[in-house]
């Protein structure tokens, strides 16, 4: 599935147990996230549908240091030649190559971190990286259309960021999941009041399509709704 906006083509990657997204602009191409799947291909076939190369990608953005979607992203950037853009509550993590599990927003979720984080550390390793853009506010990729910015949205992680293309599509990471039945709201978060307040900030960019790293793509009115329950 790809989403046409204004000469910007988003195509969704699958790439493990997340979601990797390209975005390619007039002389611009983007990688969001990296998955971490046991190899490149779903990232080549993408690629060469689009008629490019790895080299071809300028830049990739961390939407948050976990490893599910920062597995490959040492060995991406090595190919490509690209520049990383991360959030600076993430780079300590993506320099040591191990980010803890987040905390469970829900019961089954609560039991599921507590037991990563005591059990299974391992898994959350990656190879570590050193980025090469740091964001600490929001963040013009592109000024001029279509526009590109980084949003700064803590509570999944505090380094948590988004990808906003012309106020109308959202890339989000694990600040919005569509992977549960009737909702968006992440099972993990480090910090629900954060996520909250990160949440009315994407609602205020007006965008009407979000991509999330796990699960398909949906609709403004599916996180409304979700968002008012929430709220009270």
């Amino acid at each position: 599935m790809s989403e046409q906006s204004k000469a910007c083509n988003i195509t969704p990657i699958p790439m493990g147990k997340s979601n990797a997204y390209l975005v390619s602009a007039p002389d611009l191409v983007i990688l969001i996230d990296t998955g971490c799947s046991k190899n490149l291909k779903p990232l080549k076939q993408v690629l060469r549908q689009k008629e490019l190369q790895i080299t071809d990608i300028d830049y990739i953005v961390v939407t948050h240091a976990h490893y599910d979607h920062v597995g490959h992203l040492a060995e991406i950037k090595e190919k490509s030649g690209a520049k990383v853009l991360a959030h600076r509550d993430a780079v300590d993590y993506l320099k040591n190559g191990h980010t803890p599990f987040p905390k469970g927003t829900m019961l089954l979720f609560k039991i599921i971190s507590n037991a990563g984080n005591r059990f299974f550390s391992v898994g959350g390793k990656f190879t570590p990286v050193e980025p090469d853009i740091l964001i600490e506010g929001d963040y013009d990729l592109l000024k001029s259309e279509p526009t590109i910015r980084i949003i700064h949205t803590p509570g999944h992680t505090s380094g948590s960021v988004c990808l906003i293309i012309n106020d109308e599509s959202a890339i989000v990471g694990d600040t919005l999941f569509n992977v549960l039945p009737e909702t968006v709201y992440p099972p993990f978060a480090n910090d629900e009041n954060e996520l909250i307040k990160s949440w009315e900030k994407l609602l205020a960019t007006g965008c009407s399509v979000f991509y999330p790293g796990h699960g398909k793509p949906f609709s403004r009115d599916k996180f409304r709704k979700c968002f008012e329950k929430k709220k009270k």
